[in-house]
């Protein structure tokens, strides 16, 4: 066992800092974030509840928020708020609301259930997860909620059709390059005042504009009027923060379209692309080649138990100097590389390594000023500004039907196109993914026929290899010369054929060094898969038990695999294996089965994983 790295110690006289405050006038908890950024506090007094019961539940929000809870992140555990601030609402509308921790009981819990609600049953295993912390909750309130289900009623998500999806894409495309191209000339225009190129007198509008950059770029703000903080008068004919600041920033829409872009290009979901930061690295060492970089991915949600993943971001091509303004929107390393630099000035100003970092001019999910980090209802958002600045909203002011932007629903699109499992196993990706998603079911069921007929008329082009019988066996023993004939060997070969000095894993190969696979002379590196199919290959009864075994794995394989994976990879060999076992009778099969030892089963799945390729 390794002895591993001894662990980081507090120096001496380290002091866990306060988190819970309570008093008459406060009841908050300070939460310090896992995923980086400034200590936040989490008010409780906000909850139409006693103090005594505030307190209560602060404790378990403390708990919950701290080393050992499952919601330290930022925005899990500002959730917690939330899912509190509808169970304390209920209870405040009760005709005998309780005062204390001890009155709460089952009917609570019941009565909460019987209420309803959109988010209902994420609400009841959120509670559980809080209250677990609690101190002393009541037995029977403890025990109801512990044992509390409710079914989800959500609409289960279906993924965009190609033209709904590329429509997407190209919209947050066009956001980010032009986000792009007008910060380049912004910044052009601050250095070119800087340096001296543009005259007062010569050119005064322009001067002027630079002017207000400069300002904007120094204090983080256009110029303000002492103490009213309005706005000079050059600032407002200049269109105000909104013109000004934006010629240097990203706003929030073009972070959010960046936001989007990585979401459709890594396939991850939006906890794990919203927690990327500008930590990583380039394997390309930039010396040319494509360029890549290698990024942390990690999936906070999983509380405790979660994932963190290096991913490589790598470009669509050969490195080489971009011109000004001009960024590429296509691949993962292209925008995580856009976002490092046009998002780098706010980034400053926040003090964050959050990738995404902007100002935004206005309130709403965002906030006013410098912010970092994708909101929670950055998608939706961003999705009604983006059609209705095209002109593409429907009259009653909402989005297009049928392009509610969603996480989730860009995630399924991703994956049902690509067929590649993300941060899961490939038997999630098939059976809960895939297999609920109905939005492009005919369309899926059709490219899956046609790769699996695809692969079986390919598989049945030839006829099976050559397998010898029991009879071919013990006439060997007598004549090896009319089996050798029969099946195209001399009879040495037939020999160490049957003498299992030729075997491979299905069959057993008489021309190692003549394979269609390898150059002449040389041995044969091609996966035994191909075996099935090499004129080389011949059978014997003594390989029976193992193609059997391959052939119930490969079934196996179908219920864990993406149906066009497995029809992909799999459904050439099962249907070659099928046709060879279809010489023998079941009853010689079941006996087959039964004379598989476990040697043979381990044999098989290093096969079918490839372990055994050359």
């Amino acid at each position: 066992m390794s002895a591993g790295r001894r662990a980081a110690l507090p120096q001496a006289g380290y002091a866990m800092p306060r988190r819970l405050f309570i008093s008459e006038d406060e009841c908050r908890v300070r939460l310090f974030p896992e995923d980086g950024g400034r200590p936040t506090d989490i008010d409780l007094s906000v909850l139409p509840v006693p103090p005594q019961l505030q307190a209560w539940f602060a404790g378990a929000v403390a708990g919950v928020t701290g080393p050992g809870g499952t919601r330290r992140s930022l925005r899990s555990g500002l959730d917690t708020l939330s899912i509190l601030k509808r169970f304390t609402r209920f209870l405040a509308g009760l005709d005998q609301p309780p005062q204390s921790p001890d009155q709460l009981t089952a009917a609570h819990v019941s009565g909460f259930i019987l209420a309803g609600g959109a988010a209902l049953h994420r609400d009841i295993p959120a509670l559980r997860s809080i209250l677990r912390f609690a101190q002393d909750p009541p037995s029977g309130f403890a025990a109801r909620l512990a044992q509390a289900s409710v079914p989800n009623t959500d609409m289960p998500a279906v993924s965009y059709s190609p033209d709904e999806y590329q429509r997407i894409i190209a919209a947050a495309r066009s956001q980010l390059r032009a986000a792009a191209t007008r910060i380049a000339s912004g910044r052009a225009e601050l250095a070119a005042w800087r340096a001296g190129l543009i005259g007062q007198a010569a050119e005064p509008a322009r001067w002027e504009a630079a002017r207000l950059l400069d300002h904007a770029d120094r204090h983080g703000d256009v110029p303000r009027r002492g103490s009213s903080q309005t706005r000079t008068y050059s600032a407002q004919c200049a269109g105000g923060a909104p013109a000004i600041m934006s010629r240097l920033h990203l706003t929030y829409h073009e972070a959010v379209a960046g936001f989007v872009l990585l979401l459709t290009l890594t396939g991850h979901n939006h906890s794990t692309v919203a927690a990327l930061t500008t930590a990583h690295s380039r394997p390309d060492g930039y010396a040319g080649g494509v360029p890549s970089a290698l990024v942390e991915m990690v999936k906070p949600r999983r509380g405790s138990r979660r994932a963190s993943m290096s991913q490589a971001l790598q470009s669509g091509g050969e490195a080489s100097a971009p011109d000004a303004g001009r960024i590429e929107v296509i691949t993962a390393f292209g925008v995580y590389t856009a976002l490092l630099d046009l998002a780098g000035p706010a980034r400053a100003r926040c003090g964050s390594d959050s990738l995404f970092a902007f100002y935004h001019y206005a309130g709403g999910p965002a906030g006013r000023g410098f912010r970092a980090g994708i909101p929670k209802a950055a998608l939706a958002c961003w999705a009604q500004h983006t059609w209705q600045a095209s002109g593409q909203d429907n009259p009653d002011g909402g989005e297009p039907a049928g392009l509610r932007v969603s996480s989730r629903r860009l995630r399924l699109t991703w994956l049902e196109m690509n067929q590649k499992p993300v941060a899961h196993t490939e038997t999630t990706l098939a059976n809960q993914y895939l297999a609920r998603n109905r939005g492009n079911l005919a369309e899926y069921q059709h490219v899956v026929a046609a790769a699996l007929a695809g692969q079986v008329t390919a598989a049945r082009s030839r006829p099976p290899i050559p397998a010898l019988t029991p009879h071919d066996v013990e006439l060997a023993a007598t004549d090896p010369g009319a089996v050798a004939d029969r099946y195209g060997l001399d009879e040495q070969r037939l020999a160490q054929l049957l003498a299992g000095r030729l075997d491979t894993v299905l069959a057993g190969c008489t021309g190692n060094l003549n394979s269609p696979h390898s150059r002449a002379g040389e041995p044969c590196t091609a996966s035994f898969l191909l075996c099935l199919s090499c004129p080389n290959a011949r059978a014997t009864p003594a390989h029976l038990p193992v193609q059997v075994l391959a052939a119930d794995m490969l079934r196996a394989r179908r219920e864990q695999m993406t149906p066009l994976d497995w029809a992909q990879r799999f459904a050439d060999p099962a249907t070659r294996l099928g046709d060879l076992l279809a010489r023998y009778t079941s009853a010689a099969i079941g006996d087959a089965r039964q004379a598989a030892t476990a040697a043979d089963r381990d044999l098989v799945e290093r096969f079918l994983r490839r372990e055994l390729d050359h």
